[in-house]
């Protein structure tokens, strides 16, 4: 009777055990399932933290991709705008130099030259090379070669050409550069240029004024003979762009020019070297001489004026004078042939006391 309840008892505890046991394995099933999902639960983070870290990645590489294209579009629109200006430009210089063509070709038919206009260098370079004082006035003589020019300027020193201080003369030009006469007069305060030949192959006409340093002179007289040259004209216009160089326009060899037209309207076989011609004929002469001169004089002023308007050069008086006349003016003598000598040196003198007064 003992045995049965000790087996009861037995068989509950046993059972009670595999209770517990199977409690234990239960449990410990429900712990590896909940450390499964767990672990689920943890890499599922780490793959959702991946995830995001990922999408923000590539959000900001899509902004940077975002902003490098902004600013490839904006760098391409500035090199646009650049090619666009730099093409602007371009065209406009081209148009300018067009232009400037047209108007260089256009000024050069009309007889114009190119302009250059001297340095601060320049003008200290040439007033040393000639010597150029601030106490005394400078009067340069210009012209074609073989105009008179170094007579003209024995003859308003009131020098004969063969003095012992005269500028030296000749059939062909015989200033090969720039050469400086004192005037002999007591006191006198203007220092003479006898200046080469304008229009040579040497010295083109147009280079003419810049070449020599013509621009350093207080006044410059320009000497033509039958015609008005272009290189004439060339130095007048540039003397009209110095405000502080007066010109005159002097027509040389007066006497010359009036005895050949005389001599062309006398009969034929007229020779006026003849020391036989009869008082008639020396009559006829003279009269003939009387009326070309008038003729002369006022074809001259004419033709002057007319180059000079055909250039749209400023209107001026052209003096007309030979060197004998001017020599004995200077030495206040009379002669028949003085036509606008006195009234040149007047003007000189007028001249000088301008120059003087704007110096002080």
């Amino acid at each position: 009777m003992f045995f049965v309840p000790f087996m009861v008892a037995v068989i509950a505890v046993m059972t009670g055990r595999v209770k517990q046991l199977d409690a234990e394995e239960e449990a410990e099933r429900a712990r590896c399932v909940a450390d499964e999902e767990a672990a689920k639960a943890r890499h599922a983070a780490e793959e959702a933290a991946e995830n995001e870290r990922a999408r923000r990645a590539a959000e900001e590489e899509a902004e940077r991709v975002k902003r490098a294209a902004e600013e490839a579009a904006d760098e391409a629109r500035r090199r646009e705008e650049e090619h666009e200006r730099a093409a602007a430009e371009a065209a406009e210089a081209l148009r300018g130099a067009e232009e400037a063509r047209l108007t260089t070709e256009r000024r050069w038919s009309e007889g114009v030259r190119p302009e250059c206009r001297p340095s601060e260098e320049d003008i200290v370079r040439m007033k040393a090379k000639y010597l150029y004082s601030p106490n005394f006035l400078h009067f340069a003589v210009v012209g074609s070669s073989g105009v008179g020019k170094s007579s003209f300027i024995n003859a308003v020193r009131g020098v004969s050409n063969n003095h012992a201080i005269a500028a030296r003369t000749g059939i062909v030009d015989c200033t090969p550069q720039v050469t400086r006469y004192p005037d002999p007069r007591p006191n006198s305060r203007i220092i003479w240029y006898d200046v080469p030949g304008a229009g040579t192959p040497d010295v083109p006409d147009w280079q003419y004024f810049n070449a020599l340093g013509l621009y350093i002179f207080d006044c410059i007289i320009v000497l033509i003979d039958n015609r008005v040259l272009e290189s004439d004209l060339a130095i007048i216009r540039a003397c009209q762009q110095f405000i502080n160089i007066e010109v005159f326009i002097v027509r040389s060899k007066s006497d010359q020019h009036i005895n050949n037209m005389a001599c062309d309207r006398m009969p034929p076989g007229f020779e006026p070297c003849d020391p036989d011609i009869d008082n008639e004929t020396r009559c006829q002469l003279l009269q003939i001489k009387s009326e070309e001169r008038i003729r002369f004089v006022d074809e001259t002023r004419q033709n002057v004026q007319m180059n000079l308007e055909s250039k749209n050069l400023v209107p001026q008086k052209v003096y007309i004078v030979c060197k004998d006349a001017m020599l004995a003016v200077w030495n206040n003598s009379h002669s028949p042939r003085a036509i606008d000598e006195a009234e040149l040196l007047n003007d000189v003198r007028e001249c000088t006391g301008r120059c003087f007064e704007l110096a002080s």
